[in-house]
């Protein structure tokens, strides 16, 4: 299991960010605060988004690709 902070700033990036997670078999989460709720539930991320920091939870050990197709909403890979 790995951490990646994560930023969704409009509902035009959770719905591409639900649909390329979708495409993997792995179990994964977003995390904000104390919430924690499925990442290919575009329901439940309507809730605590958009225009929000949050934690990217991979519950897999080979995120090379995952991490690759999110690379929009990586934050420690954007530049301002």
């Amino acid at each position: 299991m790995k951490r990646y902070p994560i930023r969704l700033g409009s509902i035009d990036e959770v719905t591409t960010f639900v649909k390329t997670v979708s495409q993997y078999d792995c179990d994964m989460d977003l995390c904000k605060g104390s919430v924690i709720i499925d990442a290919k539930s575009i329901l439940g991320l309507m809730t605590i988004c958009p225009d929000a920091d949050l934690e990217l939870i991979i519950h897999n050990s080979d995120h090379k690709e995952i991490l690759d197709s999110l690379s929009d909403f990586l934050l420690d890979q954007k530049t301002a």
